[in-house]
């Protein structure tokens, strides 16, 4: 019974998580060349309180790029962990660099991306538009960068679980991370604020944020360039 009954918990975080949280890291802040093509794994995710401890959720996605241009690249991913809970959750967009001159080490770009989510139990299906903004600094002779920026979910729907109103239309997740670039592969590590502007607590799921609102996320990615 008491398996069971922390199965049952771990189902309710991990279906609470993927349904309204920014559950994944940056896809991509830098445009790459035209042509360039990369796959990456993520693993992290907002910080909790279990078991008499506080650790990053260990949520997983996999995700693919692919220069269309120098300054315009497309990209998707799957949120693998959400699979095995029998949620099915995608994301897919582009970056494009507004400001990066050859000339200078700082770069900004933005993400208009499409997010998808569709439940097997019940058939539920939604959908978040996003935009992400991104500014970031280069550093020779790799080219590694350190980034600060902002994802902005948009809640399409008037009511939530329950039929409850839908108080919260906007989910601005503030960043800060570092790419650490080699040749073939890089290392990315990511911390995010999620929803600042959202109250998590009192909750079900301890989320550890700041004051009663939101929740600090941690983030690892390792990604291979062809």
């Amino acid at each position: 019974m008491k398996i069971k009954n922390i199965q049952l918990k771990l189902t309710a975080i991990i279906v609470l998580v993927v349904f309204f949280q920014s559950c994944a890291p940056s896809r991509i802040v830098r445009p790459l060349e035209k042509g360039e093509r990369q796959v990456a794994l993520n693993v992290g995710g907002p910080l909790l309180g279990f078991a008499g401890t506080t650790i990053p959720m260990p949520l997983t996605a996999v995700s693919y790029a692919q220069g269309i241009t120098d300054n315009v690249t497309a990209f998707g991913g799957i949120h693998t962990t959400a699979m095995l809970f029998g949620v099915f959750q995608t994301d897919v967009g582009v970056c494009y660099n507004l400001y990066h001159p050859d000339s200078s080490q700082f770069g900004l770009s933005v993400n208009p991306v499409i997010n998808m989510a569709f439940d097997k139990w019940e058939g539920n299906f939604k959908l978040w538009p996003e935009i992400d903004v991104n500014a970031y600094w280069e550093f020779t002779p790799q080219k590694s960068f350190i980034y600060l920026g902002a994802s902005n979910w948009f809640e399409l729907s008037g009511t939530r679980a329950h039929d409850e109103v839908q108080e919260n239309r906007w989910l601005f997740n503030p960043h800060l991370g570092y790419t650490y670039v080699r040749n073939k592969w890089n290392y990315n590590i990511e911390t995010k604020y999620l929803v600042p502007n959202v109250a998590t607590q009192p909750n079900v799921v301890d989320y550890k944020g700041i004051g009663g609102n939101g929740a600090v996320g941690v983030y690892f990615t390792f990604t291979r360039k062809f």
